[in-house]
């Protein structure tokens, strides 16, 4: 009785790992690295609330872009990845303040100073953009988007 136990246990630990690692396999296979950062992007579309949530459920967070090397760095990786070079937008952590006309960087609430907006951009509209997503090669100038927060886009997560 107790080998059949020993082998059932075996047999369950055995599997739950293989699962785990095809599903870790998935998730990872969308990366990057710009320095000491690593970056992850979702292949699933959502809107901001929900992926702010999954980036923390990978003990990551939505990226927030310092400044413009970090911005050139981040397209030009962007802009190799075959599979996201055309996609609609990605995630920021940036969000506008209510009743403001400040951006902020969620994952640190640090009022944002370098901005890379598309041509035209911020125009709020519809009157509720209140986030701030990654347009890769959309705009002629720029790259940032103010969108409704209620869109659904592919989180960019970034190593905390």
């Amino acid at each position: 009785m107790h080998s059949f136990l020993a082998i059932s246990c075996v047999f369950i630990c055995f599997t739950t790992t293989i699962a785990f690692v095809k599903h870790d396999t998935k998730l990872w296979s969308h990366t990057f690295k710009l320095g000491e950062k690593s970056y992850f992007i979702e292949t699933e579309k959502m809107n901001f609330d929900d992926a702010n949530n999954f980036c923390k459920g990978h003990n990551m967070q939505l990226v927030a872009i310092a400044n413009a090397t970090e911005n050139t760095k981040m397209y030009n990786e962007l802009n190799e990845m075959g599979d996201f070079k055309d996609k609609s937008a990605l995630w920021t952590s940036g969000t506008k303040l209510a009743k403001s006309d400040d951006w902020v960087w969620l994952t640190s609430m640090e009022i944002i100073t370098f901005f890379d907006w598309g041509t035209g951009e911020p125009n709020n509209a519809g009157g509720n953009e209140y986030c701030l997503a990654l347009h890769p090669n959309f705009y002629s100038s720029g790259h940032w988007n103010d969108v409704a927060c209620s869109e659904l886009l592919y989180p960019l997560c970034e190593t905390v």
